[in-house]
């Protein structure tokens, strides 16, 4: 996409959003919104909650991290709104909705089996370039089905990196005692 790691101004963020008008989702960070950019170009925003128990350091993270890795199995960052107390993400749209839906949610679009395997190594594969692809390894913390996301193509995503965490070396230890991500889940890494 061209617009990549654009700064936006809430003013814009507004217009993209037509005044937060569709929310297609919502999680700990704060709701997220369809929007449309000037190109036509169909985006997710992402917007702060002022309660957001994640809060700042997880949006200065999730940005700063998806500003550096770049896979095609990773749901791209293209652009972000850091205005005074008004702090937004803007993605790449994925038309499919998340696992999530396709797994658990009424849905009436049941995969077949050779979906979900394509799925699954999609995810694999952006796990694998997370772990093993960056020069700092990337653990996701909060890898689940609503984390991965679907495009017009049914090609997964990996989403959601405000919890992730970089190791520098093998001084750096992946193991944490601060708990992360969905309550009761913890990666086998």
């Amino acid at each position: 996409m061209k617009s990549k790691h654009q700064i936006f101004s809430y003013t814009e963020i507004l217009n993209i959003t037509d005044n937060f008008k569709t929310i297609i989702g919502e999680g700990g960070f704060g709701k997220v919104y369809i929007g449309i950019l000037q190109d036509l170009t169909q985006v997710a925003v992402k917007i702060l909650s002022t309660s957001s128990k994640q809060g700042y350091k997880e949006f200065q993270s999730e940005a700063q991290l998806l500003m550096i890795v770049h896979h095609r199995n990773l749901v791209s960052l293209i652009g972000y709104c850091d205005e005074d107390e008004n702090k937004a993400l803007i993605y790449e749209y994925m038309t499919n909705g998340s696992l999530q839906q396709h797994l658990f949610d009424d849905n009436t679009h049941i995969l077949k089996w050779n979906e979900r395997l394509k799925i699954a190594v999609d995810a694999a594969h952006g796990l694998e370039y997370l772990h093993n692809g960056c020069n700092l390894p990337i653990m996701h913390r909060d890898m689940k089905p609503s984390n991965i996301l679907l495009d017009d193509n049914m090609q997964a995503k990996i989403a959601d990196f405000g919890l992730s965490r970089a190791f520098a070396n093998d001084v750096d230890s992946h193991i944490s005692t601060r708990p992360a991500g969905t309550r009761g889940y913890i990666d086998p890494e």
